[in-house]
């Protein structure tokens, strides 16, 4: 029987506008677990356009950043109660949308 390391994964801690820094350490151990906070870190740049001249290995990595992209935004979208989402459902990658309830809700860094 053939298994994925992402067969099952637990849900992940849903924020619902309080105790925002202690959602993001969980949220943030949750999405390292699976290998997936590194998109949240690096950012995910969707491509302008599919350059004809690229490689099969360059389309492949291309493909499997933008899945991880989509993935990680899943997870977070389920991570958050709807009065939530609606702060977030614009954003277009994972990083924009921790970005922008990292603003709201920790405020700027220092």
């Amino acid at each position: 029987m053939a298994s994925s390391s992402h067969a099952y994964l637990p849900a992940p801690p849903v924020f619902r506008g309080e105790n925002y820094e202690f959602w993001s350490v969980k949220m943030k151990a949750f999405l390292r677990a699976y290998d997936l906070w590194e998109i949240v870190e690096k950012g995910y740049e969707p491509p302008a356009e599919t350059d004809v001249q690229q490689t099969v290995a360059q389309f492949k990595k291309q493909k499997e950043e933008s899945s991880k992209n989509f993935k990680d935004l899943s997870f977070l979208h389920s991570a958050v109660a709807e009065s939530i989402f609606s702060r977030i459902v614009g954003a277009a990658t994972l990083q924009e949308a921790w970005n922008t309830l990292q603003k709201e809700f920790q405020g700027p860094e220092s």
